[in-house]
């Protein structure tokens, strides 16, 4: 048997599991919670922020972290986020951030729709040393909130839901009756 021969199956081999590493890690971000029609109570998240290279010891306050939280009612699906965004040591005042965040939503059979959370609060938090720039810079945190009508994407017996780039699995819920075919004479 050629060197080659062997070769390209083991090339191939890791060459699929290395792409399939890498799309999984581009998924959605999966967790289990229990179903927010069910509990009342919101899908929440929270994350460590991503403001430069700045380490707990450089910052004035710590630690920074984002945040979203999804409440769900039978009426509607409403967003709150909290984003850190660390300006340059140069930039005054409020540093540029988006006017809105938009989120879309799809639960476990693919229906769903599109949030458009906009900003409601600015507000500087701290200050850290920066490396990169040998200086001081501030870290601000940046509100938003947006809602959007249910119409149905979430009900008590939903299985999933994705919300940007996060998704939960509810525990416990029943699959969702199968749709009985139409029968035509």
């Amino acid at each position: 048997m050629s060197r080659l021969t062997f070769i390209a199956p083991v090339l191939a081999t890791l060459t699929v599991a290395g792409c399939a590493m890498m799309m999984k890690g581009a998924g959605p971000t999966q967790r289990t919670a229990d179903n927010p029609l069910v509990t009342g109570q919101p899908l929440e998240v929270t994350t460590k922020a991503r403001i430069g290279t700045s380490q707990e010891k450089d910052c004035t306050t710590w630690p920074f972290e984002d945040s979203l939280s999804v409440a769900i009612t039978d009426a509607q699906i409403c967003i709150s986020l909290r984003k850190h965004i660390d300006a340059s040591p140069t930039w005054t005042g409020e540093p540029t951030a988006n006017r809105s965040e938009g989120f879309s939503i799809a639960n476990d059979a693919n229906e769903g729709g599109y949030i458009n959370a906009e900003k409601v609060r600015a507000a500087k938090v701290g200050t850290c040393y920066e490396p990169g720039f040998k200086a001081n810079v501030p870290v601000w945190a940046f509100d938003y909130k947006g809602c959007a009508p249910n119409n149905g994407t979430v009900s008590k017996t939903t299985r999933s839901l994705r919300v940007g780039s996060e998704q939960w699995t509810f525990a416990g819920a029943e699959p969702a009756p199968a749709k009985a075919a139409a029968v035509t004479p």
